[in-house]
């Protein structure tokens, strides 16, 4: 048991995660078995640009058609900033909110995500998105990507939320695969903590 319990504390420091107990390790749900891996494309090319006719700005944004009836719109929010809402297949958006659980900070989403399903032939569902992230965090050079991430995604019926924000490069494509499999037994990442600066609270 010694052995099981510092192999979860590796884990979780490498992941940023809780740490786990043996008994953790022994209740928690196995991961659900998954038969593919499908990327989408969220450029301009294969969305199509449409317009929020509840916003008085008339905002535009992008629907992009996902999987298994899924789609993503891609939109703006606050200044120099992107996020996701996931559009489950009874047409009802549930907002990732990447600007407040990924980065505070500007950002930008990479062209492809990539959809985890699980199921039998001919009833797979989407259980998990993977969408990177570029983050500018050097607020006196907003143009300069400084960090990437990958925010991880679980897809239930009920809503949808990121539960995972990892620093690229920190995980294998492999283990951060792995990972997502995990997500429906895992828990909403909280939003960040406000971006401070010169002693006020930047939005």
């Amino acid at each position: 048991m010694k052995r099981l319990s510092v192999l979860c504390v590796v884990v979780a420091i490498t992941l940023e995660l809780p740490a786990c107990s043996a008994d953790d390790a022994r209740s928690a749900p196995p991961a659900l078995p998954v038969a593919e891996s499908i990327e989408t494309d969220l450029g301009a090319a294969a969305c199509e640009q449409r317009v929020d006719r509840d916003d008085p700005n008339e905002t535009r944004y992008r629907f992009c058609p996902g999987v298994a009836g899924y789609a993503l719109l891609v939109r703006k929010v606050e200044a120099g900033r992107q996020s996701i809402d996931v559009v489950d297949a009874r047409q009802r958006a549930h907002a990732l909110n990447l600007h407040e659980v990924v980065t505070r900070h500007m950002l930008s989403i990479d062209r492809v995500v990539e959809w985890r399903l699980a199921g039998p032939p001919g009833t797979r569902q989407p259980i998990a998105l993977i969408v990177g992230v570029q983050a500018r965090e050097d607020v006196s050079d907003p143009e300069t990507i400084t960090r990437t991430y990958h925010a991880v995604a679980k897809l239930r019926p009920e809503g949808a939320c990121i539960t995972d924000r990892i620093v690229g490069g920190t995980l294998t494509p492999a283990a951060l695969r792995r990972l997502a499999d995990t997500a429906l037994a895992r828990e909403c990442l909280p939003p960040l903590p406000p971006m401070v600066l010169d002693g006020a609270p930047v939005r």
